[in-house]
Protein backbone atom coordinates (compact mmCIF):
# COMPACT_ATOMS: atom_id res chain seq x y z
CA UNK A 1 0.00 0.00 0.00
CA UNK A 2 1.27 3.45 -0.87
CA UNK A 3 1.80 6.09 1.76
CA UNK A 4 -1.55 7.26 3.07
CA UNK A 5 -2.74 10.80 2.78
CA UNK A 6 -5.19 12.23 5.29
CA UNK A 7 -8.23 11.46 3.14
CA UNK A 8 -7.30 7.79 2.62
CA UNK A 9 -6.52 7.38 6.32
CA UNK A 10 -10.01 8.69 7.13
CA UNK A 11 -11.58 6.17 4.74
CA UNK A 12 -9.66 3.18 6.14
CA UNK A 13 -10.38 4.18 9.72
CA UNK A 14 -14.05 4.60 8.86
CA UNK A 15 -14.14 1.12 7.32
CA UNK A 16 -12.62 -0.45 10.42
CA UNK A 17 -15.12 1.38 12.62
CA UNK A 18 -18.17 0.44 10.55
CA UNK A 19 -17.25 -3.03 9.25
CA UNK A 20 -15.14 -4.56 12.03
CA UNK A 21 -15.97 -2.67 15.21
CA UNK A 22 -19.58 -1.74 14.38
CA UNK A 23 -19.41 1.76 15.83
CA UNK A 24 -20.49 5.08 14.37
CA UNK A 25 -18.28 7.92 13.22
CA UNK A 26 -19.27 9.85 16.35
CA UNK A 27 -18.68 7.18 18.96
CA UNK A 28 -15.52 7.00 21.12
CA UNK A 29 -13.66 3.68 21.07
CA UNK A 30 -12.73 1.61 24.08
CA UNK A 31 -9.47 0.13 22.82
CA UNK A 32 -9.52 -2.88 25.14
CA UNK A 33 -13.02 -3.71 23.90
CA UNK A 34 -11.84 -3.24 20.31
CA UNK A 35 -8.97 -5.70 20.87
CA UNK A 36 -11.44 -8.27 22.23
CA UNK A 37 -13.81 -7.75 19.31
CA UNK A 38 -10.97 -8.22 16.83
CA UNK A 39 -9.59 -11.17 18.81
CA UNK A 40 -6.10 -9.67 19.00
CA UNK A 41 -4.11 -11.43 21.71
CA UNK A 42 -2.58 -8.58 23.70
CA UNK A 43 -0.11 -8.42 26.58
CA UNK A 44 0.79 -5.27 28.53
CA UNK A 45 4.39 -5.38 29.75
CA UNK A 46 7.03 -2.80 30.78
CA UNK A 47 9.34 -2.09 27.84
CA UNK A 48 12.13 0.39 27.20
CA UNK A 49 11.31 4.07 26.88
CA UNK A 50 12.08 3.93 23.15
CA UNK A 51 9.66 1.08 22.39
CA UNK A 52 5.91 1.72 22.49
CA UNK A 53 4.84 -1.79 21.49
CA UNK A 54 4.99 -4.46 18.81
CA UNK A 55 2.64 -6.58 16.72
CA UNK A 56 2.77 -9.67 14.56
CA UNK A 57 0.45 -11.52 12.20
CA UNK A 58 0.74 -15.25 11.54
CA UNK A 59 1.50 -16.34 7.99
CA UNK A 60 -2.03 -17.63 7.47
CA UNK A 61 -3.34 -14.22 8.69
CA UNK A 62 -5.65 -15.94 11.15
CA UNK A 63 -3.99 -14.90 14.40
CA UNK A 64 -2.85 -11.48 15.56
CA UNK A 65 -0.68 -10.60 18.55
CA UNK A 66 0.20 -7.30 20.18
CA UNK A 67 2.51 -6.23 22.99
CA UNK A 68 1.89 -2.83 24.58
CA UNK A 69 4.36 -0.94 26.77
CA UNK A 70 2.68 -0.59 30.17
CA UNK A 71 5.32 1.99 31.11
CA UNK A 72 3.78 4.37 28.57
CA UNK A 73 0.99 6.68 29.60
CA UNK A 74 -2.48 5.25 29.04
CA UNK A 75 -3.32 7.79 26.34
CA UNK A 76 -0.13 6.81 24.53
CA UNK A 77 -1.04 3.13 24.90
CA UNK A 78 -4.36 3.70 23.12
CA UNK A 79 -2.56 5.38 20.23
CA UNK A 80 -0.04 2.53 20.04
CA UNK A 81 -2.89 0.01 19.79
CA UNK A 82 -4.58 1.96 16.99
CA UNK A 83 -1.22 2.36 15.22
CA UNK A 84 -0.53 -1.38 15.39
CA UNK A 85 -4.02 -2.21 14.11
CA UNK A 86 -3.05 -0.48 10.88
CA UNK A 87 -0.06 -2.79 10.50
CA UNK A 88 -2.10 -5.87 11.40
CA UNK A 89 -4.95 -5.16 8.99
CA UNK A 90 -3.72 -2.93 6.19
CA UNK A 91 -0.03 -3.60 5.60
CA UNK A 92 0.40 -5.36 2.24
CA UNK A 93 3.51 -7.14 3.48
CA UNK A 94 2.87 -7.73 7.20
CA UNK A 95 5.79 -8.81 9.32
CA UNK A 96 6.72 -8.53 13.00
CA UNK A 97 6.54 -4.81 13.65
CA UNK A 98 8.19 -2.76 16.38
CA UNK A 99 6.60 0.58 17.23
CA UNK A 100 9.37 2.93 18.29
CA UNK A 101 10.63 6.46 17.68
CA UNK A 102 10.84 5.81 13.91
CA UNK A 103 7.10 6.49 13.76
CA UNK A 104 7.96 10.17 13.46
CA UNK A 105 10.26 9.82 10.46
CA UNK A 106 9.44 6.67 8.48
CA UNK A 107 6.83 7.08 5.72
CA UNK A 108 4.99 3.85 6.52
CA UNK A 109 4.91 4.73 10.19
CA UNK A 110 3.50 8.15 9.47
CA UNK A 111 0.74 6.44 7.48
CA UNK A 112 -0.05 4.30 10.52
CA UNK A 113 -0.11 7.45 12.64
CA UNK A 114 -2.64 9.10 10.34
CA UNK A 115 -4.81 6.00 10.51
CA UNK A 116 -4.54 5.79 14.30
CA UNK A 117 -5.55 9.43 14.74
CA UNK A 118 -8.54 9.02 12.44
CA UNK A 119 -9.61 5.80 14.16
CA UNK A 120 -9.42 7.23 17.68
CA UNK A 121 -10.65 10.77 16.93
CA UNK A 122 -13.14 10.83 14.03
CA UNK A 123 -13.51 14.27 12.51
CA UNK A 124 -17.29 14.32 12.84
CA UNK A 125 -17.08 13.57 16.55
CA UNK A 126 -14.44 16.22 17.19
CA UNK A 127 -16.41 18.94 15.42
CA UNK A 128 -19.54 18.02 17.35
CA UNK A 129 -17.72 18.48 20.65
CA UNK A 130 -16.11 21.86 19.89
CA UNK A 131 -18.14 25.04 20.52
CA UNK A 132 -18.97 27.03 17.37
CA UNK A 133 -17.07 30.13 18.50
CA UNK A 134 -13.90 28.07 19.00
CA UNK A 135 -14.24 26.56 15.52
CA UNK A 136 -14.59 30.05 14.05
CA UNK A 137 -11.60 31.40 15.97
CA UNK A 138 -9.50 28.26 15.26
CA UNK A 139 -8.52 28.25 18.92
CA UNK A 140 -9.78 25.53 21.26
CA UNK A 141 -9.93 26.12 25.02
CA UNK A 142 -8.22 23.96 27.63
CA UNK A 143 -11.63 22.97 29.01
CA UNK A 144 -12.74 21.72 25.58
CA UNK A 145 -9.48 19.84 25.08
CA UNK A 146 -9.68 18.12 28.44
CA UNK A 147 -13.25 17.05 27.82
CA UNK A 148 -12.33 15.55 24.44
CA UNK A 149 -9.12 13.91 25.68
CA UNK A 150 -11.08 12.02 28.33
CA UNK A 151 -13.96 11.28 25.96
CA UNK A 152 -11.67 9.69 23.34
CA UNK A 153 -9.00 8.42 25.73
CA UNK A 154 -6.10 10.13 23.97
CA UNK A 155 -3.06 12.09 25.04
CA UNK A 156 -2.95 15.86 24.94
CA UNK A 157 -0.25 15.87 22.25
CA UNK A 158 -2.17 13.41 20.06
CA UNK A 159 -5.36 15.46 20.17
CA UNK A 160 -3.66 18.79 19.50
CA UNK A 161 -1.77 17.37 16.49
CA UNK A 162 -5.01 15.86 15.15
CA UNK A 163 -6.80 19.22 15.42
CA UNK A 164 -3.91 20.89 13.62
CA UNK A 165 -3.94 18.29 10.79
CA UNK A 166 -7.66 18.88 10.30
CA UNK A 167 -7.06 22.68 10.27
CA UNK A 168 -9.46 23.08 13.18
CA UNK A 169 -6.87 25.11 15.09
CA UNK A 170 -4.25 27.53 13.82
CA UNK A 171 -0.47 26.95 13.97
CA UNK A 172 -0.21 29.69 16.62
CA UNK A 173 -2.87 28.03 18.76
CA UNK A 174 -1.16 24.66 18.25
CA UNK A 175 2.13 25.92 19.66
CA UNK A 176 0.41 27.48 22.67
CA UNK A 177 -1.58 24.33 23.46
CA UNK A 178 1.42 22.02 23.15
CA UNK A 179 3.23 24.13 25.76
CA UNK A 180 0.49 23.52 28.35
CA UNK A 181 1.18 21.20 31.31
CA UNK A 182 -2.00 19.24 30.73
CA UNK A 183 -1.73 16.87 33.71
CA UNK A 184 -1.54 19.85 36.04
CA UNK A 185 -4.45 21.57 34.27
CA UNK A 186 -6.51 18.36 34.49
CA UNK A 187 -5.87 18.07 38.24
CA UNK A 188 -6.79 21.71 38.82
CA UNK A 189 -10.10 21.16 37.01
CA UNK A 190 -10.97 18.00 38.91
CA UNK A 191 -10.24 15.46 36.18
CA UNK A 192 -8.87 12.00 36.89
CA UNK A 193 -5.22 12.15 35.78
CA UNK A 194 -5.01 8.38 35.18
CA UNK A 195 -5.13 9.03 31.43
CA UNK A 196 -1.77 10.80 31.70
CA UNK A 197 -0.14 8.09 33.83
CA UNK A 198 1.33 4.68 33.07
CA UNK A 199 -0.63 1.55 33.89
CA UNK A 200 -2.14 -1.82 32.88
CA UNK A 201 1.04 -3.75 33.72
CA UNK A 202 0.36 -7.49 33.54
CA UNK A 203 -2.99 -7.13 31.77
CA UNK A 204 -3.77 -9.88 29.26
CA UNK A 205 -6.49 -9.55 26.61
CA UNK A 206 -7.49 -12.75 24.85
CA UNK A 207 -7.63 -16.46 25.55
CA UNK A 208 -3.91 -17.05 25.94
CA UNK A 209 -4.35 -19.03 29.15
CA UNK A 210 -7.13 -21.19 27.67
CA UNK A 211 -5.06 -22.02 24.62
CA UNK A 212 -2.04 -22.90 26.75
CA UNK A 213 -4.19 -25.20 28.89
CA UNK A 214 -5.63 -26.89 25.81
CA UNK A 215 -2.13 -27.60 24.48
CA UNK A 216 -1.16 -29.08 27.83
CA UNK A 217 -4.31 -31.22 28.11
CA UNK A 218 -3.72 -32.53 24.58
CA UNK A 219 -0.15 -33.40 25.65
CA UNK A 220 1.27 -31.18 22.91
CA UNK A 221 3.44 -29.33 25.44
CA UNK A 222 5.10 -30.46 28.65
CA UNK A 223 4.11 -29.33 32.14
CA UNK A 224 7.28 -27.25 32.29
CA UNK A 225 6.46 -25.50 29.04
CA UNK A 226 2.89 -24.92 30.21
CA UNK A 227 4.12 -23.26 33.41
CA UNK A 228 6.51 -21.11 31.38
CA UNK A 229 3.58 -19.89 29.30
CA UNK A 230 1.59 -19.08 32.44
CA UNK A 231 4.53 -17.14 33.82
CA UNK A 232 4.67 -15.19 30.56
CA UNK A 233 1.25 -13.74 31.32
CA UNK A 234 2.12 -13.21 34.97
CA UNK A 235 0.06 -16.03 36.45
CA UNK A 236 1.47 -17.34 39.69
CA UNK A 237 4.76 -15.45 39.52
CA UNK A 238 6.73 -16.20 42.64
CA UNK A 239 4.52 -19.18 43.50
CA UNK A 240 5.76 -22.75 43.76
CA UNK A 241 3.66 -24.81 41.37
CA UNK A 242 5.60 -28.04 41.97
CA UNK A 243 4.81 -28.27 45.65
CA UNK A 244 8.49 -28.69 46.47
Amino acid sequence: MKKLNLETAEILAGKMRSELLRVSAMEPLNMKTALRQLNVMTLYRPLSDKLFGLSLLTLDKKHRFMLVNSSSRRGRQHFTIAHELYHLYYDENPQPHFCDNSIYTDAAERSANLFASALLMPKEGLLKNIPSDEIVSKSVSIDTLLRMEHLYGVSHHTLVVRLKELHIISPLSTDALLAVSIKQEAALRGYDVELYSKGNEGLVIGDFGSKARKLFDEERISEGHYLELLNLIGYGEGQNHTGC
